[in-house]
């Protein structure tokens, strides 16, 4: 059975399916946290009903510092677009779009968390295990390049700030070059150390919910008031999916992994506790 929050979702959820048709001031403006919050109050009452326990549940604490890390997060984008010039807003008001870049973290790690807990992909897991000599010739091998990556990821979230359409990719790739390695070195999260160990599910199940939670997101705002539209250099033409060019769906499995490595990141100096439902 869902938690009470979980019907408050579906509610919320309702409500703004209806309200794209009727276009009810305030709260047409006011869409992305209505919708996202209902999105995650449902997915989370979703996980609990499988697991009896979720991250709102369980880490509340850790879902409000997610949500204020989501802000920043996003803040990023919008200034690699003020060079890449790849989507531009419309009917929206500053200020609500401050508190929608809240929401936008914690649904993509709400969906990760409701994968994980179904367990996709963990028939891709395969337990290794290598003696002790040939983990610590393996683990030099691995930190040598790893260092290298994370000078290479480094540059990859600047390039596309001095070459916006020849280095276009890296805006939404950068930031994982330079974080997945970067976590390995320090014991973060990181996937190359998981998919070492044999762990592919984590793989599998960012892919998948990066795609539909891109999916919805694309859903919505082809039939929100205010909304987005995008003219992105490498793919102005082809084939759509609502507003978003079919490649361009590449960019929400990315931000998933970003937003997976940057939370475990950030939450290792502030949260001493495992969470367990994104990193176990």
């Amino acid at each position: 059975m869902l938690r009470w929050y979980g019907y408050l979702g579906i509610a919320l959820l309702a409500f703004a399916q209806v309200n794209f048709f009727a276009v009810i001031q305030p709260f047409a403006t006011w869409y992305i946290p209505i919708v996202w919050t209902g999105f995650i109050l449902f997915v989370d009452s979703l996980v609990y009903a499988i697991a009896r326990r979720s991250l709102i549940s369980a880490y509340p604490g850790e879902m409000l510092f997610m949500a204020l890390l989501s802000i920043p997060v996003w803040s990023v984008f919008e200034v690699y677009n003020v060079f890449t010039m790849s989507w531009h807003y419309v009917n929206y008001v500053w200020y609500v779009h401050f508190v929608d870049f809240a929401v936008i973290v914690p649904s993509f790690m709400e969906t990760l968390s409701l994968l994980k807990v179904l367990g996709i992909g963990r028939r891709f897991d395969v337990r290794k295990r290598l003696s002790a000599k040939g983990s610590r010739i393996k683990e030099g091998m691995y930190r040598n390049i790893i260092k290298l990556l994370v000078a290479f990821g480094a540059l990859a979230t600047v390039l596309p700030l001095l070459l916006p359409t020849a280095a276009y990719a890296f805006v939404w790739f950068g930031l994982f070059l330079l974080l997945d390695p970067l976590n390995y070195l320090i014991g973060r999260p990181s996937f190359v150390n998981m998919i070492c160990a044999g762990r592919k599910s984590l793989f599998v199940q960012t892919v998948l919910a990066g795609l539909a939670t891109g999916f919805f997101y694309e859903f919505w705002n082809y039939m929100a008031y205010p909304k987005w539209l995008y003219a992105i250099p490498v793919f102005s033409s082809g084939m759509r999916l609502f507003e978003m060019p079919l490649p361009g769906y590449l960019g929400y499995i990315s931000f998933t992994a970003e937003a997976f490595l940057l939370f475990a990141l950030a939450r290792s100096f502030v949260f001493k506790k495992s969470n367990d439902l994104l990193y176990a």
